[in-house]
């Protein structure tokens, strides 16, 4: 399993669907935006299309987020591209594409930014982690990858295609500590107001790095240091930046 590095000094900050409070969730404007702002790290949300092409998006529809309806697993790539996934935003994210894995990929490859890749639980099919593993292994990010997902299945589903990859179980705390000693998973992405002291520390104990989200409070920033956990993972990463470091930490 990759080492992956982390901050001594304090949680590194992760950017929830990029850096959603500026740019459109979950497309490419988003994602550079947390890049060049050198956030250590990406979450992203993946879906498979009817074409077994992997896209990005939260929603299993696109009706929230693009100018279309439907169902992602009954719509192709090209149904999917001809979207526009930013109008809804703001006038300046007109005609933004829905981006593939093999896209966001492209944005950090080279960077320091690392990639969280969340494995929709919705409609999941095993050959769903085939296909996530091929892209990442193909853009030379894998080994600096976390695949994350609410589903158990959905995580041994992708180890049984590469065991060295690192997983976190997500939920709340206490559930997914259990099912992360369980199943031997090295990370765990708990909803913030699920984590404690004791929780943390029970996590480290049996060598279990910690993530939480979604935590939007920069005054916050300190708490979450001072329990010890490795990532904060935010829709304000620029704002949880700067409060890393206004108490010494990069927070990168």
């Amino acid at each position: 399993m990759s080492d992956i590095p982390l901050s001594a000094s304090g949680p590194v900050i992760e950017a929830h669907r990029g850096d959603s409070t500026s740019a459109p969730e979950n497309t490419l404007s988003a994602f550079r935006r947390a890049r060049d702002m050198q956030a250590s790290w990406i979450e992203l949300d993946v879906q498979q299309t009817r074409d077994h092409e992997i896209v990005v998006m939260h929603d299993p529809t696109v009706d929230r987020t693009t100018d279309g309806e439907g169902a992602i697993e009954v719509l192709s790539l090209a149904d999917l591209k001809g979207l526009d996934a930013g109008a809804w935003f703001g006038d300046c994210f007109i005609g933004e594409p829905v981006p593939t894995l093999a896209e966001v990929a492209d944005v950090v490859s080279g960077s320091s930014t690392r990639l969280n890749v969340e494995v929709k639980a919705a409609g999941f099919e095993p050959s769903e982690a085939d296909r996530i593993v091929a892209i990442l292994r193909e853009s030379g990010i894998l080994e600096s990858c976390v695949i994350s997902s609410f589903s158990i299945a959905a995580l041994l589903a992708v180890r049984g295609v590469d065991p060295s990859i690192c997983l976190a179980l997500i939920g709340d705390g206490e559930d997914i500590l259990a099912g992360a000693l369980e199943h031997g998973f090295p990370w765990i992405h708990a909803q913030f107001k699920t984590v404690d002291q004791g929780l943390v520390q029970r996590a480290h104990a049996a060598g279990i790095k910690v993530n939480t989200w979604t935590m939007d409070d920069p005054s916050q920033y300190v708490h979450y240091r001072e329990l010890g956990l490795q990532k904060l993972c935010t829709n304000r990463p620029g704002d949880l930046l700067a409060a890393a470091a206004a108490v010494g930490c990069s927070g990168k």
